[in-house]
C-alpha cells in the first residue's frame, strides 16, 4: 500500500519500564536560538519538541527517586514472602502473596496449622512493608513516575501525529526515533508508524522544494537521498520483523 502523508494511525509509544541507564542518554541537541528567528521557528514540532524534552526530565527524576525509595524499602524492610517447605520438594516454593500461600498450601497438602503461621508471617511482612511505604510516600512516587510517563508518552505521540513544516521537524523525529530506540518502546510497530510519519513529512518538502525551485537539481538529489534513506530503513526493518516472526 503507498504511503499517503497522514493516513497512518499511530500507536501509543510508552515506556513505563523505561531503565534509569537509558534515560541518561542523551539526545542530539536540536535547538533554536531564542533570540533570533531560526528556519524552523514556524514549525509546530518545535514547542512539542520542547515540551517533550521538559517531560522527559521530569519523568527521569520520579524514576530516579522511585528508585531509591525501592532500594531503600529492600534493603530495609525486604519484600513480603513466605518460604513453604515439604517433604518431597527440598528447595520449596516462597509465595509473595495469600492468594499464592493458599496455592501452595494445597499443592502440598500442608496441615492447618502451617498454613495459619504461613499467613500470619506474610501479613506481619507486609504490614511492615506498608508502614515503611507509607512513611516515605512510595505508592504516591511510584503513582507521579508513571503519570509522568504518560505524559511523555501523550507528547511523543502528538510530535509523529503532527506534520513537519521545516527540515528541523523532519531532524525532531528522528532524533526522538533515535531515543526511543535506546530506551525502548511498549509500541510492538514501533519504528514502523514513525517512519512512516517523518517519510510524508520528507515527500511533503520534496514536492514543495521542487515547486519552488523546479530546475534545483542539488535541491531533489539531497531531498530524495533522504527520502530513499528513511524508505530502505523502513523496509529493512519490516523484512527483520517478519523474518523474526517465522
Amino acid at each position: 500500500m503507498a504511503d499517503s502523508d497522514h493516513s497512518t494511525s499511530l500507536s501509543s509509544v510508552s515506556r513505563r519500564e523505561l531503565l534509569s541507564g537509558a534515560a541518561a542518554v542523551p539526545l542530539f541537541q536540536v535547538t533554536a536560538s531564542p533570540t533570533k528567528r531560526s528556519p524552523g521557528a514556524a514549525d509546530p514540532i518545535l514547542p512539542l519538541w520542547q515540551e517533550w524534552k521538559r517531560l522527559n526530565a521530569r519523568a527521569s527524576v520520579f524514576c530516579h527517586r522511585w528508585q531509591r525509595l525501592e532500594s531503600h524499602m529492600m534493603r530495609s524492610v525486604g519484600v513480603p514472602q513466605v518460604l513453604i517447605l515439604s517433604s518431597g520438594d527440598s528447595d520449596g516454593v516462597r509465595a509473595f502473596s495469600h492468594a499464592k500461600i493458599n496455592r501452595a498450601i494445597a499443592d502440598y497438602d500442608c496441615p492447618p496449622k502451617i498454613a495459619a503461621e504461613l499467613h500470619a508471617d506474610f501479613a506481619a511482612q507486609q504490614a511492615r512493608w506498608d508502614a515503611e511505604a507509607a512513611r516515605l510516600g512510595f505508592e504516591e512516587a511510584k503513582h507521579q513516575e508513571g503519570e509522568a510517563w504518560e505524559q511523555e508518552a501523550a507528547t511523543t505521540d502528538a510530535i509523529f501525529r503532527t506534520r513537519a513544516a521545516t527540515l528541523l521537524g523532519v531532524e525532531i523525529k528522528i532524533a526522538l526515533m533515535v531515543k526511543l530506540c535506546i530506551s525502548g518502546s511498549d509500541d510492538p510497530d514501533f519504528p514502523l508508524p514513525q517512519l512512516r510519519s517523518t517519510l510524508a513529512d520528507v515527500k511533503r518538502l520534496r514536492r514543495t522544494l521542487e515547486a519552488l525551485f523546479p530546475n534545483n537539481g542539488e535541491t531533489r538529489t539531497a531531498v530524495g537521498a533522504i527520502e530513499r534513506s528513511l524508505f530502505v530503513d523502513r523496509n529493512n526493518i519490516a523484512h527483520s520483523q517478519t523474518s523474526v516472526s517465522k
